[in-house]
């Protein structure tokens, strides 16, 4: 057979390859066929092998390991033979000149780093050849080319192979830490919220959940509470993409939280020393804690992605929350539902590939405000036909208090689980603290006592506090 397809260029210049190394490899394996198992876990792809009549006699190779049948060049030459391919490889001659060419299978494992690295050196040419021609397409949007070339350059740098193969104990020691630091069963991120964990074994990866709620419920509020137990209570790295609020708000919302101080007296400066001297001692827990927040309100779907693989790749992506879904770009001028549907398909992809759960904050439909209507439906979701496809579990939040005005609804709260693709639904009773705007477990104290620990009462109630001079601490 001759080596024709040697002469492969691009811009007329060689493809990084050494043939010469696949012969030794090759001949090699035929040597000394106990080095089958380390080629095996090495060699991930078609692409690995620059010849064709190479990959060929791979592909035979692994046909005959699993098969159990002895490799030698005759039990190859049958197989290949067999395949119809013996030909085409150079027959029966070059399979015995292979195995002659080497006096040892010393060198395979620098061999299978050495040709890794040159395979993928030609994914990299082929990646960028196909970039530049999407790119040269009239047709195509910067986005749509950004997207798919930081995904194939990302799917180039995960699919590096290494050797897998280890002792024993580098597994017992990881498991025993995962045993040691897993709390009453949980497997995935924790919500903090214990019914809510318990029923879902924490936020388990891959999976998309929409989170609705009535205007002015408190979805945003529930979404922050997630977020901050994840991050400071759990030190999971968690994004939180925030379209409606501005940085600073959120910051000002988690340390009114962490601090237990009504959001208005921080908002007016009207502290006093306790309250000062709480909010000093929530700082350091807070910037410690493992959380991201984009503010930006121009953000697209493309860039959202774009950003969580950056995050994931640096190794600080656990949990990714989006508020709110309605407010993405598309980058396209089509219908909203249209458009809606392929955000939400946009993130459950992205869940998938990155192997984290994502939580997407929704609108609902101004049907769930009509009278007589006591808990919102899947229905009422806005757009609801692709968002409900797409979502492994629709959450949406209830606080009477919102319809009622009444003193004994003020700090109830409620978590319907009305979709849950992989366990039961449920509704989840919780707390809400409103001058925190923080949800916590029914069974915890906030809230228990008719409210009377969250009253600071008014800026006049024993001449009030003085104004905060944070400069004496």
């Amino acid at each position: 057979m001759s080596e024709e397809n040697t002469s492969k260029s691009f811009d007329g210049r060689q493809m990084p390859a050494d043939v010469e190394a696949e012969r030794c490899l090759l001949g090699g394996i035929l040597r000394d066929p106990e080095v089958m198992g380390s080629a095996v876990m090495s060699i991930s792809d078609d692409d690995f092998f620059y010849l064709e009549r190479h990959q060929l006699i791979w592909n035979a190779l692994c046909s005959l390991n699993k098969s159990v049948t002895p490799i030698d060049p005759v039990t190859l030459s049958a197989e290949l033979s067999k395949m119809g391919k013996l030909d085409i490889v150079g027959g029966r001659e070059y399979i015995f000149e292979l195995m002659e060419s080497v006096a040892s299978s010393a060198n395979v494992p620098w061999q299978l780093e050495h040709l890794r690295n040159k395979a993928v050196l030609r994914k990299l040419i082929r990646t960028s050849s196909d970039i530049i021609r999407k790119s040269m397409d009239p047709a195509s949007t910067p986005d749509n080319v950004l997207q798919d070339a930081e995904r194939d350059i990302f799917a180039i740098a995960d699919n590096q192979i290494r050797d897998t193969l280890k002792p024993i104990d580098n597994f017992v020691t990881p498991l025993l830490e995962r045993l040691n630091n897993r709390k009453d069963g949980i497997t995935g991120v924790p919500t903090g919220i214990t019914e809510l964990d318990t029923l879902t074994n924490g936020l388990q990866n891959s999976d998309l959940i929409i989170l609705a709620a009535r205007p002015g419920v408190g979805k945003t509020s529930f979404a922050m509470t997630v977020a901050a137990n994840a991050a400071i209570t759990y030190h999971k790295n968690v994004a939180f993409f925030s379209l409606e609020m501005d940085g600073v708000q959120l910051a000002q919302r988690l340390l009114c939280s962490q601090a237990q101080i009504d959001q208005s007296r921080v908002r007016s400066g009207r502290l006093n020393d306790d309250e000062k001297r709480k909010i000093f001692a929530a700082v350091p827990m807070i910037n410690q804690a493992p959380l991201f927040v984009d503010d930006n309100a121009d953000l697209g779907i493309m860039e959202l992605m774009s950003k969580a693989r950056q995050l994931k790749h640096k190794g600080h992506l656990d949990l990714l929350i989006i508020d709110y879904l309605q407010l993405m770009k598309t980058g396209k001028e089509e219908n909203r539902a249209v458009a809606i549907g392929a955000i939400s398909r946009g993130l459950k992809i992205l869940a998938k590939e990155l192997q984290i759960p994502v939580i997407a904050l929704a609108q609902l439909s101004r049907k769930v405000e009509e009278k007589g209507r006591e808990r919102p439906q899947l229905s009422d979701l806005r757009e609801s036909g692709s968002i409900e496809q797409d979502a492994d579990m629709v959450w949406f939040v209830e606080r009477p208090f919102v319809q009622t005005h009444k003193d004994e609804d003020r700090y109830k709260a409620t978590l319907i689980v009305a979709k849950h693709r992989n366990g039961s639904v449920k509704d989840i009773d919780m707390s809400f603290v409103p001058e925190y705007t923080t949800f916590y477990d029914a069974t915890d104290q906030q809230g228990d006592d008719g409210g009377e620990e969250y009253q600071y009462g008014s800026d006049d109630d024993g001449g009030g506090p003085q104004v905060a001079d944070f400069g004496s601490f």
